[in-house]
């Protein structure tokens, strides 16, 4: 990689975000197009994030990934919205306007999952049972709008917030999309096809939980969008179950290809990159 004065710039923001491989996937994408850019990993302190946010702009950074915990205020501050970002006021991408100088928001987190789905476990779709997604922030959020827009399945939110779950399914669809709490999580569980912790319980093995998988259907799938590490005591719950199960690190590839498609007009290869990502975590 050659940098150079006319080297566009991209980066991740979060906190923390230094163990970030999202560098490692768009640099590899970047070097695999021949593609004049470079991307970053930048940890902003949550007090700072809107000024560094502006402070991008300026310096015209041309794209940025958002990750936990501004996604929120990401959307909140952008001064262009995707439809979805202004549904659920969460962005995951940001793209310079040159012109303006501001970044409009996108958000391709749900879109990244079910692209994983559809890769690893391609039966998804045709399965019976309701969806169940474990949480109702900014992550959860996009993957239920996105879930909700591909299938007509029933979807049950759980929160320990509930009215923050059932805000969020009605603000989605109230008619597809219910909402229930982690005391009756399994009874919610019953014949369940497809488990989804949208939350951050078991990343870098805090805060782990290991739910009983057991009343889920026998074909579920589970996922957990964690991927730090690849083996949370929630996948090893769903693994004792006998139950099919992913991490999420092929998310964060989908939805890295999606952003970088957003940036450079070129869908990057799902497998290269998640293949480099398997050898960074084997390394």
């Amino acid at each position: 990689m050659k940098i150079s004065g006319s080297t566009e710039l991209y980066a991740v923001l979060g906190h923390p975000v230094r163990h970030s491989l999202s560098p490692r996937l768009h640099n590899g994408w970047i070097a695999a197009h021949g593609l004049n850019a470079v991307y970053v990993a930048l940890e902003i302190a949550p007090d700072d994030f809107e000024t560094a946010l502006d402070g991008l702009a300026a310096s015209q950074i041309c794209g940025l990934n958002i990750t936990t915990p501004f996604k929120e205020r990401a959307a909140a501050r952008a001064k262009s919205r995707s439809a979805r970002v202004a549904l659920i006021g969460a962005a995951n991408c940001l793209t310079l306007d040159r012109a303006g100088r501001f970044y409009a928001a996108s958000n391709t987190d749900g879109d990244g999952l079910i692209a994983d789905l559809d890769v690893r476990a391609p039966d998804w779709r045709s399965l019976d049972g309701q969806i169940v997604v474990l949480g109702a922030g900014g992550a959860a959020a996009a993957i239920v709008a996105a879930l909700a827009g591909t299938t007509d399945r029933p979807i049950k939110i759980i929160n320990r917030d509930q009215a923050r779950a059932q805000k969020l399914a009605d603000l989605l669809n109230p008619h597809q999309i219910q909402f229930g709490t982690w005391s009756d999580l399994h009874q919610h569980l019953d014949g369940a096809s497809l488990v989804i912790n949208a939350t951050s319980q078991g990343l870098n093995h805090q805060n782990p939980f290991a739910p009983d998988f057991s009343p889920t259907a026998r074909d579920a799938i589970i996922y957990d969008t964690i991927y730090a590490p690849r083996m949370t005591a929630y996948l090893a719950s769903a693994q004792q179950a006998g139950r099919r199960h992913f991490d999420g690190l092929g998310m964060l590839v989908g939805q890295a290809a999606l952003a970088f498609q957003t940036w450079f007009g070129i869908l990057p290869d799902l497998a290269d990159g998640l293949t480099r990502l398997d050898e960074a975590l084997a390394s």
